[in-house]
């Protein structure tokens, strides 16, 4: 049996093998572990989608002086050492830097910008009758929509009521003058040939586009003179002094202006020179372009 001796060595050796408590070392080094570990999920969620959870945050609290960016200076300016290219000499014309020679200016000059025949049909249409657009009796090199209308007078010693309409042109359709005459007298004919004239009056300003010259229709309606000298182009309304309840319409071209002459002349195709044998051989849709000119469609 083991003595007293050994039963004390015994219970020492126990005690002595019991582990010894954590060190405050370990125990500091797990909090700061850990407290990173918080600040770098905090970081990761305050910073992610560009910082819209963090500026959300010092929204809440009124903290935008955390975020202030201070502006970035500019980069200075550095100066490149390259291959100088030597000057090259051009010489430019004189002409290039002169003033424009008043000889050589032009203008805008007003035309019919519907062709004899849609302006002949839109008048037929009208009621204002006519045969077309067709060659002149006396020149075969014009073109001419001739209208007249004639109503006798029912009294002996009256006066006929009466209403005359012929435009002018080349073949191509180009029309170049119109002129009206009116005779109307205070009967119910001469009402007749008045309305005749408005009718004209109307779809002329409607298939050339001479919007600016509607008030005309009203003046021929009252009977009243109109006179309007625009864009190279005479439009006279008068009463005739010879003859009672008649009256005249006349428009044409006018070339008083030389800038509107030498605007003419320039477009004006018979004073051309005429195009050597190679245009023939063009394609037909640039042929059409090249040879003549025609006037532009009346309809928008």
């Amino acid at each position: 049996m083991p003595s007293g001796d050994d039963k004390d060595k015994s219970g020492r050796l126990t005690a002595r093998a019991k582990p010894a408590p954590p060190k405050k070392s370990a125990m500091l080094l797990f909090a700061v572990l850990l407290v990173a570990f918080s600040c770098a999920i905090i970081a990761t969620l305050l910073l992610a989608n560009d910082r819209r959870n963090l500026r959300a945050l010092l929204d809440r609290y009124d903290l935008h002086w955390l975020l202030a960016e201070t502006p970035r200076q500019p980069a200075g300016m550095r100066a490149l050492r390259g291959r100088r290219l030597a000057a090259v000499p051009i010489a430019i014309p004189a002409r290039f830097f002169a003033a424009p020679e008043d000889t050589a200016l032009g203008t805008f000059v007003r035309e019919v910008r519907a062709s004899g025949v849609e302006l002949c049909a839109a008048f037929k249409a009208a009621g204002v009758d006519n045969q077309g657009w067709q060659q002149s009796q006396f020149d075969r090199r014009t073109f001419e929509c001739l209208s007249e209308t004639v109503l006798p007078a029912k009294e002996e010693d009256a006066q006929n009521a009466s209403f005359f309409f012929i435009a002018k042109g080349t073949p191509e359709g180009e029309v170049g003058s119109i002129r009206m005459k009116l005779v109307a007298p205070e009967t119910a004919d001469g009402e007749t040939v008045h309305l005749l004239l408005v009718k004209a009056l109307e779809q002329l300003i409607e298939q050339a586009r001479w919007l600016d010259l509607a008030p005309a229709i009203a003046s021929a309606e009252a009977l009243s003179e109109f006179t309007a000298v625009r864009f190279g182009l005479s439009f006279r309304f008068t009463e005739e002094f010879t003859a009672a309840r008649s009256y005249n319409l006349i428009i044409l071209p006018t070339s008083r202006d030389p800038v509107v002459k030498r605007s003419r002349a320039y477009f004006d195709t018979a004073q051309w020179l005429k195009l050597p044998p190679v245009i023939a051989r063009l394609p037909e849709f640039l042929l059409a372009h090249v040879v003549a000119t025609v006037p532009m469609p009346s309809a928008p």
